[in-house]
C-alpha cells in the first residue's frame, strides 16, 4: 500500500502501480482537496490501472484528519470515551463510512484501540478511547461495526497495544516493559473483542514488547502468527504501519524492512511517503522470491474486502448533529481553580489562543488554519483575543495582555510537546493562575502543567465542534 503525491494521479503514480501491481493506495492530506476531487482521484487511478485498489485513508476524528471540509470531522476516540455510549460509537462509524465509501474509500484505518495509562504517550493521547479495557473494548467494536455495516473496512490499530507508550514511533523505537500476563489482559482485551465482532484489518505497532519477542511488533513472528493469528484466531488483513517511520527506518532500510515484515505474517506491507523506497521494495521482495500460498492467502484475503458492498451516502448534516453530541458529552472541568466558570462576554476577557498557522503543513483543520480562530471569535464577539505560540518561543505581547486582563481563557495545544504553548502556560501559571481557565484541546496530560489555582476544562479535542462545546462550557453565552 503506497502512499502517493499530487492532487490527481500523475503519469508516474501511474507507472508506480502499474510497474509494482501494488494492490492499495493510502489517501493523504497532500491528495485531498474536496470530497469531489477526491473521488476523481480514485476513480481516474483505478480506471487508468484497469483494476480496483483498497483505497485507504486515515479518518479516525480528534487528532488524525485529512479532510479540510465537505466530510464530517468527529471529535475522536477519547470524547467518545467520555460518552461511554456504543449506540453513539456504533452511529459514527456508520456516519463515516457513509461519507467515505461514495469517494471510493474501501478502509478506513480506525479505529485505534490502544489503553491510554497515566503516563504521557506523544503517539497516542486522546486518539485513546481511554485507559479502561472494556470501555475500549465496547466502544471499539460497535465502531467496527457501524463502519462495516454500512460498506467501508475498518482496521484496528496499533497491535498488541501501544497505549503504554512513552515514545512517538514516528520518531524513534517505543519499547513496553509490561509483563505479559498484565498486559494481555489489559491492552489485548480491545483487540480481542475486535477480531470476535469481525474486524477486516488489523494494523500492527513499530513497538517492542520483550515480553513477547526481542523484535518490534512490526517484524515479529511471534506476535504477528503467534499471538493475533493463533492465540486470538484472526483470519482477517493484517497491515503494517508507515514502514517509512523513525522505528524502522533508524534501523533498517525501507526495502529491507518490507521483507522482515512479510516474513512476520503481513498481507499488507504499508510504505507512505519514499518513491524510491516503494520501488525498492519491491525490487528486493521479488529477488527474495516469497512463497506462493503465502502471497495467494493475501491476494484472498484483499479480494474479500473489495466486494465489500458500499452503502447510500449520509448527509453531513446528521454528521454535523452527530458531532456535536459527542463534543458535548466530552467536555468536563478537570480541576475546579480560583477562576469561576461561566466568565463573562466582555473585552476584559481575554481568550488565548494557539497560532495554527505555525503548523499549518504539519495539522489539517477545518476550514484551514484559521478556521478553528475564526469560529471562537464568532462564538465571543465580545472578548479580546490573543494568539499563543505553538512551536516558537516569542510570546510577543502576551504578557502584557495578560496582565491587563481581568479573566482569561487559555486554549492548551499539547504544552507536554510544543515549546510556545508551555511557554504560554508557564506565563498564565505564574502570573495569572487565578484567573485563568486553561481548555485543554490536544492533550489531557497538560492539566500536570496546570497549577491547583488554575480552573482547567478538558475538551478532549479540538475540532470545531469540541471548540465550540468548551466555549459554551467556559463562557457565559446565554446573554
Amino acid at each position: 500500500m503506497f502512499g502517493v503525491y499530487g492532487l490527481r494521479p500523475s503519469r508516474r503514480t501511474v507507472s508506480l502501480f502499474k510497474s509494482t501491481g501494488a494492490t492499495g493506495v493510502l489517501l493523504l492530506a497532500r491528495n485531498i482537496e474536496t470530497p469531489a476531487q477526491t473521488k476523481a482521484f480514485v476513480a481516474e487511478l483505478e480506471q487508468r490501472l484497469g483494476r480496483p485498489l483498497l483505497v485507504a485513508v486515515d479518518h479516525e476524528g480528534g487528532w488524525v484528519l485529512r479532510f479540510k471540509s465537505g466530510v464530517t470531522a468527529f471529535p475522536g476516540n477519547a470524547a467518545l470515551g467520555r460518552a461511554r455510549d456504543p449506540g453513539l460509537a456504533y452511529a459514527v462509524g456508520r456516519q463515516m463510512a457513509r461519507e467515505l465509501a461514495p469517494l471510493g474509500v474501501r478502509m478506513n484505518l480506525a479505529p485505534v484501540l490502544d489503553v491510554a495509562t497515566k503516563a504521557y504517550n506523544p503517539g497516542i493521547g486522546i486518539r485513546s478511547f481511554g485507559p479502561d479495557p472494556r470501555t475500549v473494548s465496547a466502544l471499539g467494536s460497535a465502531f467496527i461495526r457501524g463502519m462495516q455495516d454500512n460498506g467501508v473496512s475498518a482496521c484496528a490499530k496499533h497491535f498488541p497495544g501501544k497505549g503504554a507508550a512513552t515514545v512517538d514511533a514516528h520518531v524513534d523505537l517505543p519499547t513496553i516493559k509490561s509483563p505479559r500476563a498484565a498486559f494481555m489482559r489489559t491492552h489485548l482485551a480491545p483487540f480481542r473483542a475486535a477480531c470476535a465482532a469481525g474486524v477486516d484489518a488489523v494494523m500492527t505497532s513499530h513497538v517492542r514488547f520483550p515480553a513477547f519477542d526481542s523484535e518490534m511488533a512490526t517484524f515479529s513472528e511471534k506476535i504477528v502468527r503467534g499471538v493475533l493469528r493463533e492465540a486470538l484466531g484472526y483470519d482477517g488483513l493484517v497491515v503494517s504501519d508507515d514502514l517509512c517511520m523513525g522505528a524502522v527506518t533508524k534501523r533498517r532500510p525501507v526495502a529491507e524492512a518490507a521483507l522482515k515484515c512479510l516474513d512476520a505474517g503481513h498481507d499488507v506491507l504499508m510504505i507512505a511517503h519514499d518513491l524510491q523506497g516503494m520501488a525498492d521494495a519491491v525490487e528486493f521482495l521479488r529477488a527474495a522470491g516469497a512463497p506462493e500460498e503465502r502471497l495467494a492467502a493475501a491476494d484472498a484475503r484483499i479480494a474479500r474486502l473489495l466486494r465489500r458492498r458500499r452503502a447510500p451516502a449520509a448527509k453531513l448534516s446528521e454528521g454535523a448533529a452527530l458531532s456535536a453530541r459527542v463534543a458535548s458529552k466530552a467536555v468536563v472541568v478537570a480541576r475546579r481553580g480560583a477562576a469561576r466558570l461561566p466568565m463573562p462576554l466582555s473585552p476584559e476577557t481575554l481568550v488565548v489562543f494557539p497560532d495554527f498557522k505555525e503548523v499549518r503543513e504539519r495539522f489539517t483543520f477545518e476550514g484551514g488554519p484559521g478556521g478553528p480562530e475564526a469560529l471562537a471569535r464568532r462564538l465571543a464577539p465580545a472578548c479580546s483575543f490573543a494568539r499563543a505560540p505553538i512551536e516558537r518561543a516569542n510570546l510577543g505581547r502576551l504578557p502584557e495582555l495578560a496582565r491587563r486582563a481581568r479573566n482569561i481563557v487559555f486554549f492548551s495545544f499539547e504544552a507536554k510537546r510544543f515549546p510556545g504553548q508551555a511557554a504560554a502556560l508557564r506565563l498564565l501559571a505564574g502570573t495569572a493562575a487565578a484567573k485563568t481557565a486553561a481548555v485543554l484541546i490536544r492533550s489531557s496530560w497538560d492539566l500536570a502543567l496546570c497549577p491547583k489555582a488554575m480552573t482547567v476544562v478538558d475538551a478532549a479535542g479540538y475540532r470545531l465542534a469540541s471548540l465550540e462545546a468548551a466555549l459554551s462550557r467556559v463562557l457565559n453565552r446565554r446573554r
